[in-house]
């Protein structure tokens, strides 16, 4: 029997990315599954069916085998359906791990072949675990052939944007000149016997290594799916690179490597398990992975960027780290009470499932043109060969053709409205959603309402979801580089199955800046730290337009920090109250 629950979940959720259930396998986004659960507790009772139908890496199936519940996954997306499945499927760990010492014993006279060599110091026997690579360039002054690796750095250690030619000392920009294959620079090494770590040149015989063998001598299956140019994350870039296809996203090393992985691991009794640890390690093993004379600077997330100077990381020790950690996770999904199925479909048309069936529905939509997933998957789905049909994918990509799935604002609000509509018919009479959601336009925010008011949901309340972490784009945000929101908000939906839900479009009204303003004033007095950020508080003023029935224009990303600029102190990235200009009262976000 359903939970008959009146009051929606109301208290700020906080979740940590520290958990094996997080890192296990990465994505573009993800929920914390620890923020998911106390959330999933308040609305179902142990046994009661949660539905995700933009399930992406799975976290809420996750959530729901940790509270006893039973998960329904779906995606559109070959590559979600892959890596929550990873998440959630139940696998004897026991036997999981034999199949992986088994995979990397079946692999080891291969791993001395491309990455074996000599400590420098023992004389004994060691492994390349790493090798910087460095684009070539031609000096547009001399038409020299240079390292990027000698024109860019500095004394100082820092790479410089504007390039000195070391031969005839011309300036120019790479953007500017012809790109040549690169050149191996620079090698870590451990050895096997003395158990040293070196970072150093390379040696002749590394070198000769590094450039083998030539993509032709690979005879196991590796992905060849083109990088079209109409894709949103193509540019110019990969063209001068020579990146043509999935493959041309590898070294002829690597792409040697991971194809031999590929095929054992596809040939086990462990399919799930050991295909689930490759992909996982398939963009670190990448040329996107950039080199820093600090630290590793990871993949550029959102984009299919490759740097001029890049790691070539060793394929097998990658391999090794992740399995370990795919074991783990193997444990923690035996011993967990819950259970999880993931299917395949469209959020539009949920076909599988019954009318009025699901308890309820956490779930994380896209949010407008935010991450064009589809490209952001392009490696992984390469690899699985299933790529995601962009007619149904819900975004925002005016620069496409309808045929490569462009959609306007209002073409990704019908696909959101039927996805809602959707959640409605199958969500039990009285049942809730609670829908993860955040964007700096905030046309895109009235577009969402208008879509969830569609399927007669109510929207009963909004909290802010701190994932503890910032995304990407939220680092960037907070550099000054990019607006953006990297606080979500939890919207609360409320299911009336034949009622009629209250409607703001109808009624909604415009709310005064300087209640705006005195609420934000209240909120600074006793907030945190993390709570008096230019993201949290965007996402605390469109949590007051929502449970206030107000329009959202106007109050953009950029908008809202134009208003705080005018109106409190920004000092050590958070801000400040300073005495109210006037007597009005103050105001704070409430439940409608």
């Amino acid at each position: 029997m359903s939970r008959t629950v009146t009051e929606p979940y109301r208290q700020e959720i906080t979740g940590a990315k520290g958990s094996i259930f997080y890192r296990a396998h990465s994505y573009h986004t993800k929920v914390p599954p620890e923020g998911i659960a106390p959330v999933i507790e308040h609305y179902t009772n142990p046994g009661d069916t949660v539905l995700d139908p933009f399930c992406g890496s799975g976290m809420t199936g996750v959530a729901a085998l940790l509270t006893g519940r039973k998960g329904l996954l779906s995606d559109l997306a070959p590559a979600a359906v892959h890596i929550a499945s990873g998440y959630t499927t139940p696998s004897d760990p026991v036997a999981l791990a034999e199949a992986a010492r088994d995979l990397l014993g079946s692999l080891a006279d291969l791993e001395q072949e491309l990455y074996g060599t000599k400590c420098s110091r023992c004389e004994g026997d060691a492994r390349i675990e790493y090798t910087v690579w460095s684009d070539t360039v031609i000096c547009p002054g001399c038409n020299h052939e240079v390292l990027f690796w000698d024109a860019a750095r500095q004394p100082d250690g820092t790479i410089s944007k504007n390039l000195v030619c070391p031969l005839c000392s011309a300036g120019f920009r790479k953007g500017d000149t012809e790109i040549l294959p690169g050149a191996p620079v620079l090698v870590s090494v451990a050895c096997l016997g003395c158990k040293s770590r070196e970072q150093r040149p390379l040696t002749a015989i590394e070198r000769a290594i590094a450039h083998y063998p030539h993509r032709g001598e690979i005879t196991d299956w590796y992905p060849t799916a083109p990088l079209e140019s109409w894709r949103e994350m193509w540019r110019g870039q990969h063209g001068k690179m020579g990146i043509a296809t999935a493959a041309d996203f590898f070294t002829d090393r690597n792409l040697r490597a991971l194809a031999a992985v590929w095929r054992l691991a596809s040939d086990s009794s462990e399919r799930t398990g050991l295909r689930f640890a490759t992909t996982a390690i398939v963009n670190r093993a990448s040329r996107r992975y950039q080199w820093n004379p600090k630290r590793p600077t990871n993949v550029l997330s959102g984009t299919l960027y490759i740097a001029s100077m890049t790691y070539e990381f060793n394929v097998f020790s990658l391999l090794r780290r992740k399995l370990s950690a795919v074991v783990q996770l193997a444990k923690k999904v035996t011993e967990a009470p819950g259970q999880c199925s993931v299917a395949q479909s469209s959020a539009t048309e949920l076909k599988h499932l019954q009318d009025q069936s699901v308890d309820y529905v956490f779930t994380d939509p896209p949010f407008g043109a935010n991450i064009y997933y589809s490209d952001a998957s392009f490696l992984w789905e390469s690899w699985l060969d299933d790529f995601t049909d962009t007619t149904n994918e819900a975004i925002v990509s005016t620069s496409l053709t309808a045929e490569h799935g462009g959609k306007s604002l209002n073409d990704y609000e019908k696909l959101m409205s039927a996805s809602f509509g959707e959640i409605a018919r199958v969500l039990k009479p009285g049942a809730w959603a609670s829908v993860m959601f955040h964007s700096s336009d905030d046309a895109v925010w009235s577009s969402l309402e208008r879509a969830i008011e569609s399927a007669d949901l109510t929207l009963e309340s909004a909290v802010a979801f701190d994932k503890s972490q910032p995304s990407f784009k939220g680092v960037k945000q907070m550099t000054n580089q990019e607006r953006v929101s990297s606080f979500d908000l939890v919207l609360h939906l409320h299911s009336t199955q034949g009622g009629v839900a209250r409607r703001r479009q109808s009624t909604v009204k415009a709310v005064a800046e300087t209640e705006v303003v005195d609420a934000i004033r209240t909120h600074l007095q006793t907030a945190s730290q993390r709570q008096r950020t230019t993201p949290y508080l965007h996402s605390f003023v469109m949590r007051l337009l929502l449970e206030r029935g107000a329009s959202f224009a106007g109050y953009s990303y950029g908008q809202v920090e134009v208003l705080l600029t005018k109106t409190f102190l920004f000092e050590k990235g958070a801000w400040s109250p300073l005495p109210a200009a006037d007597t009005s009262p103050d105001i704070k976000p409430e439940g409608i």
